[in-house]
């Protein structure tokens, strides 16, 4: 039996992400949006996320959908940018190194949702809904119909969707494609 685990994001996503600096939503984005693209190319999921210093902009760390390629279904793109922001900052909670946002190209399924509360992070963005993940075949898990509110009352604001159109488009790229469904 195997007594380790190790998850890894593509080099050239760490190299992008390293000096990027995304002062306001829709640069933040962006960026994760094109993130997700390169990630449809390389025929994992079509998602992707980062985390950002809301006070610069900064970006702490970048995740892409592993699960494919790691053979690990929590391998999300937020879980990855959570797990590598916590690496970076030698903290569980992100709130102790400042206030972080987690932009994220789609809505967070009910894994990541459950993953944020505790990560520390102050914010969370995201572009497509959970409709338009559900729309080409993946099963987003339950959600509570309240959960932006939930988030909320825990001092996590929640904006969203931004860039919806851009970020849907990825999405249909990936099942054009035949990505497979997980």
């Amino acid at each position: 039996m195997k007594a380790k685990v190790v998850l890894t994001i593509p080099d050239s996503l760490r190299e992008q992400a390293e000096h990027l600096i995304a002062p306001n939503p829709e640069s933040r984005m962006r960026a994760v949006i094109g993130w997700a693209s390169d990630n449809v190319d390389r025929r994992e999921g079509p998602f992707a996320a980062g985390v950002f210093n809301l006070d610069t902009g900064a970006c702490l760390s970048a995740g892409v959908n592993r699960v494919l390629s790691s053979g690990c279904s929590v391998a999300h793109a937020e879980m990855m940018a959570l797990m590598l922001a916590q690496q970076q900052a030698g903290v569980v909670d992100l709130s102790q190194k400042g206030r972080f946002v987690l932009t994220t190209s789609a809505q967070p399924c009910s894994q990541c949702f459950g993953a944020i509360p505790w990560s520390g992070v102050a914010a969370l963005e995201f572009g497509a809904d959970r409709g338009d993940v559900e729309a080409i075949g993946f099963d987003e898990g339950p959600c509570p119909d309240d959960w932006r509110e939930r988030l909320e009352q825990r001092n996590i604001r929640v904006h969203g969707p931004i860039l919806q159109t851009e970020a849907v488009a990825v999405l249909q790229e990936y099942a054009r494609s035949g990505g497979d469904i997980y």
